[in-house]
């Protein structure tokens, strides 16, 4: 075992000297992702929690403001497939969802349609929903029925209806609070299809927590 470990810790250090980790957002060479400085660059939201008004979805939080270098571990994540940055994006929803959950809501990550899962090869929701402890998390309760453009780029009266009927959820959310988990929450189109869909199963109340955001 020991001559394993000690293989296993001398390929990895030949391995970090031939190709040296770089910070996915930067590129500069470091033995964290995000790096320090990039985390650094980050801006907290601010607000970082609002009560929604319609009359399915309780509020929108969310953890950075959706800017800069947190916005670009978005779409770094979600498009260039670097998961490297998803135990630190994680770290932080779990940190926020301590300050506006409690252990007794069903932790529910936005599902992907299935042919968008298949072509990206993982869902960033259910990445960041991995380190809410003391949770229960389905990837069950919800389900996305039918394929949607992307609500980015999209005019306003296009948001308002792309996403309509879109969702579906099963009778394990009835009378359970429910915690949505996604990577980016704004004007908030998204997350009140989505709670419409688990109240009519019998979801008692919704709220949903985003690692970055626009709120206001």
């Amino acid at each position: 075992m020991q001559a394993a470990n000690l293989w296993t810790n001398c390929s990895k250090a030949i391995l970090d000297w031939v190709y040296p980790v770089k910070c996915p957002l930067c590129g500069q060479l470091s033995d964290q992702s995000p790096c320090q400085t990039c985390v650094g660059e980050m801006s907290f939201a601010a607000p970082d929690f609002l009560e929604d008004d319609s009359p399915h979805l309780e509020f929108r939080a969310c953890v950075y403001a959706y800017s800069g270098r947190a916005a670009q571990a978005v779409r770094e994540l979600k498009y260039g497939r670097s998961t490297s940055l998803a135990d630190f994006m994680a770290g932080k929803v779990a940190e926020r969802a301590s300050e506006v959950s409690t252990p007794r809501e069903l932790v529910v990550p936005v599902p992907m349609h299935v042919s968008r899962a298949s072509l990206r090869g993982f869902n960033q929701s259910i990445l960041l929903a991995s380190q809410l402890e003391g949770h229960e998390v389905s990837t069950t309760a919800l389900r996305r029925i039918r394929a949607t453009r992307p609500q980015a780029g999209l005019t306003q009266k296009q948001r308002d209806t792309n996403l309509t009927g879109a969702f579906q959820a099963v009778a394990e959310v009835q009378r359970r609070d429910v915690l949505l988990i996604d990577d980016v929450v704004t004007t908030g189109h998204t997350a009140r299809e989505c709670a419409k869909a688990l109240r009519e199963a019998g979801a008692r109340s919704v709220g949903i927590l985003a690692f970055a955001g626009n709120l206001d």
